[in-house]
């Protein structure tokens, strides 16, 4: 007896190295109907344990590689991970253990939360039974937000859309439509694929480029070596947006935005590289 207990021990020591789920280094999201070591351990061949991490890089004019730290990262399509306090550390990284069904693809739109920032969710992300430790968001710094980008916008809303019309700013959704290996991991710029056309979405204004200074650029009709694409007031639903361009090939991205997402202030959906509309151009910038 003593012997088997030894055995059984030994067998949830290595369970627990293996998974880290109880680490208090990466936090843990448990996607199963099993909550205990026992039932996890004699289940274990039907489910995989995988570790997401990713970073968060500051959108903000004078340093492209500045962080921000103290971001806590939640997942929409389970809101209870809002609980497990996944914050951004001092190099901007975060991490996080999910266990789930073996075999089974999840989709994660993550959630990006700070007081005094702009709550910002990004489009849905593949979560297959790989470790995904690449993910990225583009937050944008709050002085930028009210001082620039939110007033500019609503005066491009104004001039736009006939007189009297409400110009008020809702939401945005924005998108990179880069080369192969576009990344905000990757130091190589511009990343962004010229002269591709972008997906319309009903009901919103858009897609708006922008241009070679990242500046949106109404006068644009395709994308620009930056290869930044805009959609401003998107009604609720769920999107999926993709680009054109003769000679090359784009995946797509899936946004979707829904009513509720006011009442946790979500304003901006970011797809940032890699998880945008990458092309097959692999050439170097």
């Amino acid at each position: 007896m003593k012997r088997k207990l030894i055995i059984f021990t030994g067998l949830i020591l290595l369970f627990f190295i293996h998974t880290h789920a109880w680490s208090t280094e990466s936090k843990v999201l448990n996607l199963t109907e099993y909550r205990d070591e026992q039932s996890l351990e004699k289940h274990r061949g039907d489910l995989s344990t995988i570790e997401l991490s990713g970073k968060v890089t500051r959108a903000a004019y004078g340093d492209y590689h500045a962080i921000v730290p103290g971001v806590n990262i939640w997942i929409a399509e389970y809101p209870e991970s809002k609980e497990l306090k996944i914050l951004s550390d001092k190099t901007g990284w975060w991490s996080m253990t999910v266990i789930k069904p073996k075999g089974v693809e999840l989709g994660f739109s993550f959630v990006y939360e700070k007081k005094g920032w702009i709550t910002t969710k990004s489009n849905v992300i593949p979560v297959v039974d790989e470790d995904d430790l690449d993910l990225s968001m583009q937050y944008i710094d709050p002085l930028l937000y009210h001082e620039f980008a939110k007033p500019g916008i609503e005066k491009m809303i104004a001039s736009m859309i006939p007189a009297g019309e409400d110009t008020a700013f809702k939401n945005a959704a924005v998108v990179t439509i880069g080369k192969e290996w576009a990344s905000m991991h990757d130091d190589r710029l511009p990343h962004g694929v010229a002269g591709a056309v972008a997906t319309n979405i009903p009901g919103a204004i858009g897609p708006i480029y922008f241009d070679e200074s990242v500046m949106p650029n109404l006068s644009y009709s395709e994308s620009s070596v930056d290869g930044g694409v805009a959609w401003i007031n998107i009604p609720p639903g769920e999107y999926i947006l993709t680009a054109t361009r003769p000679g090359l090939k784009f995946n797509h991205v899936k946004f979707v935005i829904k009513d509720t997402d006011q009442d946790d202030g979500i304003i901006l959906y970011i797809a940032s590289p890699p998880d945008t509309i990458l092309s097959d151009d692999n050439t170097n910038p």
